[in-house]
């Protein structure tokens, strides 16, 4: 049976997705499953001339398998890093979960494990492209416009989570991955409120163990560098010993 579009807020404007996968038959199965999302999609075995296949197909975001055969995923989705700014999502059916860290760290915007849950698969790719759509949309500088309640504000910072921006009053808008936005959106409609670990896999859809348990503290260093004026002493996304994770608000850097 087939599942259809039917998930609410799904982008179906023909949005253009490179495959790539040495599995033929993961690549027949993901092309007939995502063209029922309207999406129009590319698949191919290798990296090879990845940059121009971007270019020529006018990619709006790339699905790479992690271990192909004769290359590294993750050192494809390095190159398409380095050089063009089209988001990535990073598939493996390998339980390795230091490599996901790794591949978080670097180059990517999201994983997926295989085999794949299909609502959730689809998920992803719509929350990433949206992001991604939203930062082509908007100027190098901060426009002032109406607050609305989606909208969340810390010192000169403004997060928007109807357009899934980060921007600084100064510098414009920061460059986030779909993961940092979601983690930083839950800190910040939250304020003072401690979060296990767990509990901030459990909001982001990860798995709950113990070595992903390390990918939250990736994360949020991630985070720190990007809003943190000194992240080794961060004034508001703070560490609670054998607790968890709290974004403070409070005039005083001891809140609860």
């Amino acid at each position: 049976m087939q599942i259809k579009p039917t998930v609410r807020g799904l982008i179906v404007n023909n949005n253009k997705i490179l495959i790539i996968d040495d599995d033929e038959k993961i690549l027949s199965f993901l092309k007939d499953f995502l063209k029922d999302f309207e999406f129009e999609i590319f698949t191919y075995k290798n990296g090879d001339e990845i940059l121009e296949k971007i270019d020529s197909h006018k990619i709006d975001l790339a699905l790479i398998d992690l271990r192909l055969n004769k290359e590294s995923g993750l050192d494809i989705a390095k190159i398409i890093q380095k050089n063009r700014s089209t988001p990535i999502i990073m598939m493996s059916a390998i339980t390795d979960d230091v490599e996901k860290i790794v591949g978080l760290e670097s180059a990517i915007d999201d994983f997926i494990e295989k085999p794949f849950n299909p609502r959730l698969f689809v998920a992803k790719i719509r929350a990433t492209l949206r992001r991604q759509q939203s930062n082509n949309n908007h100027p190098e500088t901060v426009e002032e416009h109406a607050t609305s309640p989606a909208d969340y504000f810390f010192d000169d910072y403004k997060l928007d989570s109807k357009k899934c921006t980060l921007a600084h009053a100064t510098s414009g808008y920061i460059e986030m991955t779909n993961t940092e936005f979601r983690l930083l959106e839950l800190f910040v409609s939250h304020p003072n409120t401690i979060f296990p670990r767990d509990a901030l896999l459990e909001k982001l859809g990860l798995e709950s163990t113990t070595l992903m348990m390390r990918n939250i503290d990736v994360l949020v260093l991630r985070v720190r560098r990007k809003i943190e004026l000194n992240p080794s002493r961060p004034k508001y996304l703070q560490t609670r010993r054998n607790r968890g994770y709290i974004f403070c608000l409070d005039s005083s850097d001891h809140c609860i």
